[in-house]
Parts: structure tokens; C-alpha cells; sequence
């Protein structure tokens, strides 16, 4: 196949779809490991691969809504998936994530730990029961880190409430060893200062919004090779890329939207490239037929 080198060599293959399944692939969700995050991951594989500590230690990751924690926290979750038992193994489950959304009591955490492993409703359990089975849980199914979303939420909680979701998370650390990932916007940080022995076991990183420098040009290069386009886009191109922090304002989420939503539109255009008016279009106008065509798509993979 010629003229696709901009291409990664396994997305080159997809050109031979039909145009409605291509606008369709654009909208599925990507992953890229790009430099301002690979210091994350790699600290982050560090706590999950590190022998058990007494002690244990985590990392508080913050950032503006939509600088891309969610999608951190999914592809760790993907690298370290469930997996079920099979002959002498036995089945573990190594990263766990729940968040910390109107939890204002420890048996809300607990709870949520319970329904992420699948119990019936986990509610029945007492005080003493419930927290003797997530620890038994936890344990058993080899348990390396617990995600915690939303940690500034208990910001919005009493004192004593704070305190008492805190006192959990410190709890889960020492009676199992575990490493936790705190997640949260820019105020994670305070959240976490409500406690400072807990908070002293953590290191902090932060998502910045992205400008135009060096990575947001590698970046932009390596997410245009994974768009299924007969032609070049640029997307790192001086004016495509300063149009894109312009509508962006930096925000990595929208940065990714505005980049698939417009190459969608530009497989139904048939442009097969991505304009700074298909950019503005995206802004605008969801392409809704190329959601349509994902949502048969994912449909025929996972029959229901």
C-alpha cells in the first residue's frame, strides 16, 4: 500500500474499510503514552511492581478536569488486567480503582471495594464484617494497587467526615501493604494535607495543560499515525497545532475530541484529512453517524 506513511504500519490495513466503519474507529478511545506522562507511569509501575512494604507508599496525581486522569487510570488498568484462574493458578485481580465521590463514611468506601469485586449487594454486611471481607478480598486476589478518584470531593465534607475517608485509605495501606493512586483536580493536594502522616507517604505530579513546545509537536505526530486518513494532516504543523491549543485551552480531553471528532467528519467529507475548518466544525457539531457506526461496531464485538 503507498502514499501512507504517515501511518503507523498497523493502522494502514483499516484504510480497506468502509468509510462509515473508518469515521467509526476515529471515535474509540486512545491511549498514548506521551513524555509529559511516562514519568507517571513509570512511578506509578514502580509501586506495583515493588516487594511489600510495611510501609507503604502512593502517589497523588492531579490536574485540571480532563488533562487525561481517567485515561491514566484506565491503561493502568488495562496493563494489569483480572485474571482468572486456570489450572494451578489462581485468579487475582492486581489493580483496583473506586472513587471517592459522596463517600462521607468508611462503609461507603468499603462497600464500593465489595461491588468492584463482584459481591451481592455488599450492603448487608456490619461494620466488622465488611471491613474483614475487604481485607480478605484484597488479600486474596493479590491486590497490588487501589486507584482512588476524586479525592478533593472530601473537601466538600465535614471535618470529621474527612477525616474518617482518610483514616480508610491509611487503614487499607497498612493492614494490606498496599500502594494507592490518588487521583483528583488541582485541589487533591489540600485534600490530602488534611492528614499529614498520610500525606507524607506520598509523592505529587501534576498534568499540566499542554502549550505549543516539543511534546505537544511528538504528541500530535503520534496521535495523527493512529487516525485511519488517506492524506496528511499536520497536525503538528505550527498552524494546525496553535488552533488546537486555541480551542482546546490545553485541556488534553478536549484536544483529543476536537482531533477525532474532526477527522470523523473528515471521512464523511471525504477530505481524509484533518482542516483548521474541520477543527472548528468538531467544535460545534459532534459527528453523530460516526457514533452510531462505533456504537455497531463495539455492538458486533461484544453481542449482548
Amino acid at each position: 500500500m503507498t502514499g501512507v506513511s504517515h501511518l503507523e504500519p498497523s493502522i494502514r490495513s483499516q484504510l480497506e474499510l468502509s468509510n462509515d466503519e473508518r469515521a467509526g474507529r476515529m471515535l474509540v478511545e486512545r491511549f498514548i503514552a506521551h513524555e509529559r506522562l511516562q514519568p507517571i507511569i513509570d512511578h506509578i509501575e514502580f509501586l506495583i511492581r515493588m516487594p511489600s512494604q510495611t510501609r507503604a507508599n502512593g502517589l497523588v496525581v492531579s490536574g485540571k478536569p480532563g488533562s487525561g486522569k481517567t485515561m491514566l487510570s484506565r491503561a493502568i488498568i488495562r496493563r494489569h488486567p483480572p485474571v482468572s484462574a486456570e489450572n494451578e493458578k489462581t485468579a487475582s485481580l492486581p489493580v483496583l480503582a473506586i472513587s471517592m465521590t459522596n463517600a462521607r463514611e468508611a462503609r461507603t468506601l468499603y462497600n464500593r471495594i465489595l461491588g468492584a469485586f463482584g459481591v451481592p449487594d455488599p450492603t448487608r454486611y456490619s461494620g466488622g464484617d465488611r471491613e474483614r471481607m475487604v481485607l480478605k478480598l484484597c488479600a486474596a486476589a493479590k491486590l497490588r494497587l487501589l486507584i482512588v478518584d476524586e479525592i478533593q470531593d472530601i473537601l466538600t465534607t465535614t471535618p470529621r467526615q474527612q477525616r474518617i475517608a482518610l483514616d480508610t485509605v491509611k487503614f487499607l495501606m497498612n493492614e494490606l501493604s498496599l500502594p494507592i493512586l490518588i487521583l483528583g483536580t488541582s485541589a487533591a493536594p489540600a485534600a490530602m494535607q488534611v492528614d499529614e502522616h498520610l500525606n507524607a507517604r506520598f509523592k505529587y505530579r501534576e498534568l499540566p495543560l499542554w502549550k505549543r513546545d516539543a511534546r505537544l509537536t511528538e504528541f500530535l505526530d503520534v496521535l495523527e499515525r493512529a487516525l485511519p486518513l488517506r492524506h496528511p494532516s499536520y497536525l503538528s504543523s505550527p498552524t494546525i497545532s496553535t488552533e488546537l491549543v486555541r480551542l482546546s485551552g490545553g485541556v488534553l480531553q478536549t484536544i483529543m475530541q476536537l482531533v477525532t471528532h474532526a477527522a470523523a467528519h473528515a471521512v464523511e467529507t471525504g477530505e481524509e484529512q484533518i482542516t483548521i475548518k474541520l477543527l472548528e466544525r468538531a467544535r460545534v457539531e459532534p459527528p453523530l453517524a460516526a457514533a452510531v457506526q462505533a456504537q455497531l461496531q463495539a455492538s458486533s464485538r461484544f453481542p449482548t
